[in-house]
């Protein structure tokens, strides 16, 4: 991998030059193949997924949440969980191999289904930083949350990384009040409460920034699902309004090509939701370790094809001339148990986002 360097962006600085907005990381190298996973228990012994992943040569992985089952209010404890994973050798070849860019979900940040409510958030991250080597000077080591931005490669080719973190500013989710339907799994419904929040708004005004950075394909990283909204579990649609933001800024900036990946459920899946103006797809990965047949039978409109109860991973191989890509999902044979090939001109959304 090619070095990197990361630049520091305040947000005020962007209006007050006119100076185009900078990512908060960003290496030059071009990058064509890119994996991802999540739901990875390591007191489950070491997941057949690294030497699958690995078959593929991914020159990027993202940890998407549930990297640990971490949950505790005991920081020594937290930390000899991530002392287990980091001693897997699985994990050491993948970060020998790959660049590693992380964000959590519930059981590493700390508390199942948690969120800004957690006591020990601020503990829990500096831990989760010092984990996965994050520079001293990092511009994650002077914020509120792991959310950040990178970018990899030049004009014509540059991948932009938007890893959020759907969990440090989220206020508690609403629990359903009538009976759950068939096909819903989970105990949420969602709010018509325009206050609540799960991003947060500084980590709002920072991604709109960031959606302005030059990028010739964008990734949205969320922990949990972005548009499968029927579970009953934690997804973006129990806050309706934010996920309604997060369209609404991807069309007033346009922002395509781009797509979202995701983990949490303990299955794999592809949904597709025409959001007016074009289609938003989101790549479901879960989980390296941890699978449930009884919630990968949960309701999703948006599905595409069927859904995955496997150990898998993510897998995303772009062809830059083509201006095209795959979305896959990888099993513990390293077999392509999902393809979609989408042409960028697929990933665009037009509209004026008001």
């Amino acid at each position: 991998m090619a070095g990197f360097f990361f630049f520091s962006l305040g947000l005020g600085s962007v209006a007050a030059d006119g100076s185009v907005p900078k990512p908060d990381f960003h290496e030059e190298e071009v990058i064509t193949k890119i994996s991802f996973g999540a739901c990875n228990d390591p007191r489950k012994g070491e997941s057949p997924m690294y030497a699958a992943i690995l078959k593929h040569q991914p020159q990027v992985f993202v940890f998407l949440g549930d990297n640990i089952y971490g949950d505790t209010h005991d920081m020594k404890v937290l930390q000899t969980k991530y002392g287990e994973l980091g001693s897997q050798p699985g994990f050491v070849r993948l970060r020998e191999k790959a660049k590693l860019l992380a964000t959590w979900d519930d059981h590493d940040y700390g508390v199942n289904d948690g969120g800004k409510s957690y006591k020990m958030r601020v503990e829990s991250q500096k831990i989760f930083l010092d984990f996965f080597g994050e520079p001293t000077d990092s511009p994650r080591r002077k914020r509120e949350g792991v959310y950040f931005s990178h970018t990899f490669g030049g004009e014509g080719k540059r991948c932009q990384f938007l890893v959020l973190d759907t969990r440090y500013f989220r206020d508690e989710l609403p629990r359903a009040k009538e009976k759950p339907k068939k096909g819903t799994v989970g105990w949420y419904a969602p709010t018509d409460d325009r206050s609540k929040t799960l991003l947060g708004e500084v980590q709002w005004k920072w991604l709109e920034v960031q959606l302005k950075v030059p990028a010739d394909l964008r990734i949205i990283c969320s922990s949990i699902q972005i548009l499968a909204v029927e579970k009953g579990m934690e997804n973006w649609g129990l806050v309706p309004h934010e996920q309604e933001r997060l369209f609404r800024l991807l069309k007033k900036h346009d922002a395509g090509p781009v797509f979202g990946i995701s983990g949490d459920v303990h299955f794999a899946e592809l949904s597709r939701q025409d959001v007016g103006g074009g289609f938003f797809y989101d790549l479901t990965s879960s989980g390296m370790t941890n699978t449930s047949a009884s919630w990968a039978r949960a309701h999703n409109s948006f599905r595409v094809g069927q859904s995955h109860p496997v150990k898998n991973a993510g897998l995303i191989e772009i062809d830059w001339e083509a201006e095209s890509l795959e979305l896959a999902i990888i099993n513990e044979k390293a077999e392509k148990i999902l393809s979609e090939p989408l042409k960028f001109g697929e990933l665009k959304l037009t509209g004026d986002g008001k």
